[in-house]
């Protein structure tokens, strides 16, 4: 008979890191909401504090902070509706946004910019594409979800780990070798990785995109023959990840714009994303229409 093995000791810290959200934390953190929040745990504080009831006062400024570090903010949906505020204020909208970052000057520096996906000028529409995807087996639906086909979804997954090891000069080869709309790439580096697309290279891809969609294109071919639906649908099953093909971190949820402003009028909502918190990269974006 073999021994039962001592339970593991918990640790507080993994407990705490189970409570954060990596979407409004860290770089991700929205200063004004933090503020905002952290005012209204001090009226609170103190309100608490006017009517003698110390214990009460350290528990709610004790669990208000706690809650403002781990989560970004204490008002439930704060994301949601900070940004119609700052929109509807009279406060200048740059109070609400930093300054470039090192990685924004740098690709400013050089006319550079960055391209969503491969198939940015295929000119598909998502539901076309979904669409064919499903025909060919690709993609299975289940009621109101989506789901990569087992077999599919297990090469993508086998190929982006390959592409993961290589280095960027021969991932930026390989690259051009597989898809014959693409004339000319280089391997561009500043504090990320890129593939630049074209002979101006002022188009950068970023690696983790490049090594799921260059994967998921090599996949379909087996598949499907034409060029421009294998090149949409390796924009599609980027969907689908739920880490990064290059690091392996966790890909959370996050919006197309910063929590405090940036919505182009009070009846559209930002687009949903999904971003890996250490690259620091947007791997998919879910687009939403006006209504």
């Amino acid at each position: 008979m073999s021994r039962e093995s001592a339970p593991k000791e918990t640790d507080p810290m993994d407990a705490l890191r189970t409570l954060s959200d990596e979407s409004h934390t860290g770089e991700n953190r929205c200063w004004p909401c933090t503020v905002l929040n952290l005012g209204l745990v001090g009226i609170g504080v103190v309100f608490l504090r006017a009517r003698n009831r110390p214990r009460a006062s350290l528990l709610v400024a004790v669990v208000g902070v706690a809650v403002v570090y781990l989560r970004g903010y204490l008002v439930p949906y704060t994301p949601e509706f900070a940004p119609r505020l700052v929109a509807a204020s009279p406060v200048p909208d740059e109070w609400f946004h930093g300054k470039p970052s090192h990685r924004e000057s740098s690709r400013q520096d050089v006319t550079r910019q960055e391209s969503e996906s491969l198939a940015d000028d295929v000119g598909m529409d998502g539901e076309t594409v979904l669409r064919e995807l499903s025909a060919a087996g690709v993609i299975e639906v289940e009621g109101a979800q989506l789901f990569l086909a087992t077999a599919i979804d297990s090469a993508w997954h086998e190929r982006m780990d390959e592409l993961a090891d290589r280095s960027l000069d021969s991932l930026s080869t390989a690259l051009q070798a597989s898809l014959p709309r693409v004339d000319y790439t280089e391997p561009y580096a500043d504090d990320a990785e890129w593939v630049a697309l074209g002979s101006d290279h002022k188009q950068l891809l970023p690696r983790p995109v490049v090594v799921a969609e260059l994967a998921a294109y090599e996949v379909l071919g087996e598949r499907l023959d034409d060029e421009r639906l294998r090149i949409a649908g390796a924009e599609a099953f980027r969907m689908f990840l739920d880490r990064c093909p290059v690091c392996g971190a966790e890909l959370v949820e996050s919006s197309s714009v910063s929590c405090c402003g940036g919505h182009l009028g009070p009846r559209q909502d930002p687009d949903e994303t999904l971003v890996c918190p250490t690259c620091e990269q947007r791997l998919y974006t879910f687009e939403v229409s006006d209504n």
